[in-house]
């Protein structure tokens, strides 16, 4: 017992210590977060550094806390012809799919925002208090060491050692309360379920939308800032050989504004489609041999082929539109780093500042007041003006709060003007939007004949290989039975009674053949019921909720229903789901329907033909899917439909409830 009390303060300071080192790690991947290169270490040692404070708190307080189980990133997928996919681009290499991977991977994750949480305030939330009884020790122990003449300090002996006398034993005793302190915290900050008052509350969720702003602001303007060096690129490109470099130079900054399109519409909620022209296909052979390539004639494909090419790109519009966006970015991207610059500022007054009134810290503090003080702004003012000088250094944590909250205002604003200005010439214009849709109709329309001619060759083969053989064989039993009434009454009663049963098997799946096609539900009592009426054939307990005050067309009915049986099979049988949730609403002349499953998540659309059938589906209705499944889950399938509810609802009940097996 003893000794538990004897090494709690030496824990309480290893905690305060690793505290200290993850909010640095913290505050660093911010910074790092605007360059993007270094972003991918800092938080694998976040990850590691949450571990190991999750490990020793559970070491030394029993108290466990659970992680979600490590995994890495999804791994590119490779082609047959050895280039690498990553959101329809090729890449010769597996390093840079792999780091938009792990990008992209980061971002989704929300245990490592709950771990780059814990880590960020640590020091603020749990570690000072911690640090109480390392103060007491440390501070006693130096009070007893002036009391006995070793050192020297401002305090008579018998204060000092009446003081130090004290401070050493209530150190001591206040060790394990400070670590069951931590403990508590830090389950509060890493488990899931421990947040669910601090997701509940309008304030942090107020706090969280608008420091995400801030930092999304930032990281946007980096990029802008990184892309007027792309712009210098193409520029000397073009100084040196206009059409020989161009081309090349150009296909590379498009991978670049693929990448920063899809970053605004992961940050800001609205996806930002590519503007390009679709790649022309290849020159054909001309009866003479030759290639031609608009008035150009080439006797050999290679040179047809990279002459199309350059014309591909230089005559896109979009390639001049990325240009001057490379051009002219970093002046709103000045304006959109301005909230963050704020938010850090303020974090700076009031973390330098914390440092300065811990008793542990005092040589933090003077070495700070000698480089750290002119660098925050407060201090510079009251440097040049001569009566602020009477203000007291506390005042700084008023300025550090007042900055933040000023960079917290304006986070959202800001980020909309300059990602506003970003659509101006990153988005596609009238005309590529018609052309896109106009490839998108076509697109689906073929999906559809092909999605056509495989049901009426999967019901032919249905019927061909179920029903009708067993037909057949009725026939036969019946040929065989009047044959045998007379000479053999038995044997002709149990063909009857087999024939009996094969045509009730055939009448079976018949039916089945038929719900296949179109569930007969569906027709009678609309979408919610039929969804509900293979609810309860799932193997998975399934929350059906609705919120529809009509019915939608029958194909449109057909669609969404098929649509949701694809996905409920996905997370039967794929994601390891335990209950699955099946939303049903309507809103801006949409059908929406939103599949929850707490599966281990990694769906991925181009990897499998289940949820690439539900894009296809949905497309030929010009609907679309959206995916949201990271590593450890859950996944969220989001499908919406352009449609009109024409009646009223006909369902049962529209209210939430419980359906499965």
């Amino acid at each position: 017992m003893m000794a538990r009390f004897l090494v709690a303060p030496v824990r309480c300071l290893a905690l305060v210590a690793l505290s200290l080192l993850g909010f640095v790690v913290a505050a660093s991947s911010l910074l790092a977060a605007a360059t993007v290169i270094g972003y991918p270490s800092l938080a694998r040692l976040i990850r590691r550094l949450a571990r190991l404070d999750a490990a020793l708190v559970q070491r030394w307080t029993g108290v466990a806390i659970e992680l979600p189980p490590p995994a890495g990133p999804p791994e590119p997928r490779r082609r047959d012809d050895g280039w690498y996919v990553y959101e329809r681009q090729l890449y010769r290499s597996r390093r840079v799919p792999a780091f938009l991977l792990e990008l992209k991977w980061i971002g989704a994750d929300r245990g490592f925002v709950r771990m780059w949480y814990w880590l960020f305030f640590a020091p603020f939330v749990a570690g000072a208090l911690t640090a109480v009884p390392v103060a007491l020790l440390g501070g006693g122990l130096v009070l007893l060491l002036t009391a006995a003449g070793i050192g020297g300090l401002p305090v008579p002996a018998a204060v000092a050692g009446a003081v130090g006398i004290a401070a050493v034993p209530a150190g001591v005793l206040a060790g394990p309360a400070a670590l069951r302190w931590y403990a508590g915290w830090a389950r509060l900050f890493l488990e899931p379920a421990g947040q669910t008052w601090l997701r509940r509350s309008p304030v942090r969720r107020w706090l969280s939308d608008q420091t995400a702003a801030s930092w999304h602001g930032g990281g946007l303007s980096g990029l802008s800032f990184a892309a007027f060096g792309g712009f210098v690129v193409n520029l000397l490109a073009a100084l040196v050989s206009w059409s020989l470099l161009i081309p090349r130079t150009s296909l590379v900054t498009r991978q670049a504004m693929v990448y920063y399109r899809g970053m605004v519409g992961r940050w800001t909620g609205r996806p930002v489609e590519d503007p390009y022209q679709p790649y022309p296909e290849p020159p054909r052979r001309d009866p003479d041999g030759t290639y031609r390539v608009g008035r150009s004639l080439f006797p050999d494909l290679d040179r047809a082929i990279r002459w199309q090419r350059n014309g591909w790109v230089l005559g896109d519009p979009a390639t001049w539109r990325d240009l001057l966006w490379m051009a002219t970015a970093w002046l709103p991207g000045l304006v959109g780093l301005i909230p963050a610059a704020l938010v850090s500022f303020g974090f700076f007054g009031l973390v330098w500042q914390v440092l300065w009134w811990a008793p542990w810290a005092v040589p933090v503090g003077l070495a700070s007041g000698v480089w750290v003080t002119p660098w925050y702004v407060w201090y510079a003012v009251r440097e040049l003006i001569p009566g602020a000088a009477v203000v007291p250094d506390w005042a700084s944590v008023l300025v550090g709060l007042g900055l933040t909250g000023v960079g917290l205002v304006l986070a959202q604003p800001l980020l909309r003007l300059r990602t506003r200005y970003d659509r101006l010439l990153l988005a596609p214009t009238r005309s590529a939007q018609l052309r896109q849709r106009v490839r998108r109709l076509t697109d689906s329309r073929a999906d559809a004949v092909g999605t056509q001619a495989a049901e009426l060759r999967r019901i032919e083969r249905d019927l061909h290989d179920g029903a009708q053989a067993r037909l057949i064989a009725v026939g036969l039993s019946l040929a065989t039975v009047e044959r045998l009434l007379e000479t053999d009454p038995d044997a002709a009663r149990a063909m009857l009674a087999q024939a009996r049963e094969t045509s009730s098997t055939a009448l079976v799946e018949l039916r089945q053949l038929v719900r296949g096609i179109h569930p007969p539900v569906l027709s009678e009592r609309g979408l919610v019921d039929a969804v509900r009426a293979v609810a309860l054939d799932c193997p998975l307990p399934v929350t059906v909720t609705v919120r529809l005050s009509g019915r939608a067309d029958a194909p449109v009915e057909s669609a969404a229903y098929f649509a949701v049986c694809e996905a409920l099979a996905n997370a039967a049988r794929h994601a390891g789901a335990t209950r699955v949730g099946v939303d049903i609403g309507y809103s801006d002349d949409r059908l929406r329907l939103i599949v929850t499953d707490d599966g281990h998540g990694g769906a991925d659309p181009g990897r499998g033909s289940g949820l690439a059938g539900i894009r296809r589906r949905l497309g030929t209705f010009d609907g679309v899917l959206a995916v949201d499944s990271p590593r450890g889950g859950p996944t969220v399938l989001t499908m919406e439909i352009p449609c009109a509810l024409s009646s009223p609802k006909t369902s049962t009940s529209s209210e939430t409830g419980w359906s499965g097996c």
